[in-house]
């Protein structure tokens, strides 16, 4: 090859070096990047509206309350619920013979209409209490608590003396989250001794707003035949016919956290019963966007 040959294609070289470098590096910057943040999801990034708003584009969890003002619209029961371009979430309860159908109509708060409020509930409430964030709630709370020790208005430990909590005046939120320990014996009795409590919670703090907790599911590789998701959503049912819609209220946190069987999401679990640490921050967030307008 002459030098003319050789120095033309060395400049030839060196002109498709200059035009194509800057396209690849802009390229593999691109891919960097994207790799970088799919990364950064993790399981503890939960969307809170997980299941409400399928098939349709869902706000982000820092939009919880929409700027722009707009009309109400319902959502389908069997969609969970969803949050409108005014800030207000409807919800719809599951159907039963006394459950009204009337939807009832959740508004967003901050974190300190929490300072009122108490949560009663066996160990998901534990974690509530020990890896949320609801601000100054008090617990009455333990692993292993049934309905049948907590209808009994002198249990104390923990936090206190259930009855005299309830008679202190302090409270206008309560939250009742309960069964998942009975599960497997008798609904009757077990339905009983919740009602025998929400009655005492009534009788000693009349002014309080109630909200009844749906029992979260387990995994499908959890369910035994006493245990299963079946059980639970029986006793849901009737925890939920308990409630009125005006002072006491049905609220359900599985349509965030089931996946598309109906069972507690497998990762977001490490033992098929409770939510990893990190997840009670959503359940936290969660709370906030389901509260009872002047409450």
């Amino acid at each position: 090859m002459n030098k003319f040959k050789q120095c033309t294609y060395t400049m030839i070289l060196i002109f498709t070096c200059f035009i194509a470098s800057p396209m690849i590096f802009k390229q593999i910057w691109t891919t960097s990047a994207e790799k970088k943040k799919e990364n950064k999801a993790t399981i503890a990034d939960i969307d809170i509206r997980k299941g409400y708003n399928e098939g349709t584009e869902t706000p982000s969890a820092n939009a919880c309350v929409p700027e722009t003002s707009g009309s109400t619209v319902s959502q389908n029961p069997s969609a969970g619920a969803s949050e409108t371009s005014s800030g207000t979430v409807i919800f719809n309860p599951p159907s039963s013979e006394a459950t009204s159908s009337e939807q009832v109509n959740f508004v967003p708060a901050d974190y300190s209409y929490f300072d009122n409020a108490l949560f009663i509930g066996d160990s998901r409430t534990v974690g509530i209490r020990d890896y949320g964030s609801l601000g100054n709630a008090d617990f009455f709370c333990r692993e292993g608590l049934s309905t049948g020790d907590a209808k009994n208005s002198s249990a104390s430990y923990g936090d206190g003396d259930l009855g005299s909590m309830l008679s202190s005046g302090k409270y206008k939120k309560i939250y009742i989250m309960l069964g998942i320990n009975e599960i497997g014996n008798d609904f009757d009795s077990t339905f009983a001794n919740y009602k025998a409590l929400l009655e005492n919670v009534l009788a000693k703090a009349p002014d309080a707003v109630v909200y009844l907790q749906a029992n979260m599911h387990v995994t499908g590789d959890a369910q035994t035949s006493s245990i299963n998701n079946e059980r639970i959503n029986e006793l849901n049912r009737r925890i939920n016919t308990l409630a009125d819609n005006t002072k006491v209220f049905y609220i359900d946190i599985n349509p965030v956290f089931d996946d598309k069987d109906g069972n507690l999401e497998a990762g977001y679990t490490s033992d098929g019963v409770h939510v990893m640490g990190a997840i009670y921050q959503d359940w936290s967030e969660w709370f906030r966007l389901y509260t009872v307008p002047g409450t």
